[in-house]
């Protein structure tokens, strides 16, 4: 000013949203790689004595008089060592290495195809299943065993989650960018919003004979392709998740995997 005084004041603000996301993000997925460690180490002490008590039960279940309690006794001892294993199975896959074994696959082929192995599942529930491909890309870098485990994982809980006479609706299409999206709609029960931010947290669930895993894995499969998941729901309507998928991986490295040759 003319007095040789300060003419005013700068503030600076700075958006601090994008750095506190980005620590997050990081703790988030340090917490996972502990977790998955963790979850390793234990499932491979607990799969070995389940696979002593189940030996013992078959053998002493075939000394049992046929309508015996005895008898029936063995079989839910063996049908619970075999509950466990699955979930020891999840947690291996879960804690295993994010490796991809990219090659060039069809998306909207892969999904079709992975909603006709829940065919049956859904025809015991009266639940349909319809699938539409709406100018999706051909050529995409895919884990194709991979990329099959997480849709399977998104229908089987669409199915569960579906009434009888409900729908089971898949979607392929091309997103803005050259991307693929891949949406998966059921008319469920919906999702309560207080839980939604947690759906892909490793062992939240809703369901009594969940894990907790399942969305889990599916996130840690799209991430690992450089993608991104989403979802939404309203009660009494239906989920919807979304699986968009980059053109090509920026840089295979970043995604744990490299080109399959064969």
């Amino acid at each position: 000013s003319e007095q040789g005084g300060p003419a005013g004041d700068v503030l600076i603000l700075r958006d601090l949203c994008e750095v506190r996301a980005l620590r997050e993000e990081i703790a988030r997925r340090e917490k996972l790689a502990a977790l998955g460690s963790l979850a390793a180490g234990i499932a491979h002490e607990i799969r070995n004595p389940l696979s002593s008590i189940k030996g013992y039960a078959t053998y002493f279940g075939g000394k049992f008089e046929p309508g015996s309690e005895e008898l029936e006794a063995s079989r839910i001892m063996i049908g619970e060592v075999d509950r466990l294993n699955r979930v020891i199975t999840q947690l291996l896959e879960f804690a295993r290495p994010g490796e991809l074994r990219l090659r060039e696959a069809d998306p909207a082929a892969l999904a079709e195809a992975a909603l006709r192995l829940v065919a049956r599942e859904a025809a015991k529930k009266g639940v349909r299943l319809t699938f539409a491909s709406e100018g999706a890309p051909a050529g995409r870098m895919l884990d194709p065993d991979r990329m099959t485990q997480a849709l399977l994982n998104l229908y089987l809980n669409a199915v569960q989650a579906t009434p009888p006479d409900g729908e089971v609706r898949v979607v392929v299409a091309e997103a803005a960018g050259g991307k693929t999206r891949i949406r998966v709609a059921d008319t469920g029960r919906g999702i309560p919003e207080a839980d939604l931010a947690q759906v892909f947290n490793p062992y939240f669930t809703t369901r009594a004979s969940g894990t907790g895993l399942g969305l889990a894995i599916v996130h840690k499969i799209v991430e690992g392709h450089g993608g991104m998941i989403e979802v939404e729901s309203e009660l009494g309507r239906g989920t919807v998740f979304t699986v968009t998928l980059p053109a090509s991986p920026a840089n295979p490295e970043s995604a744990h995997g490299a080109a399959d040759p064969s």
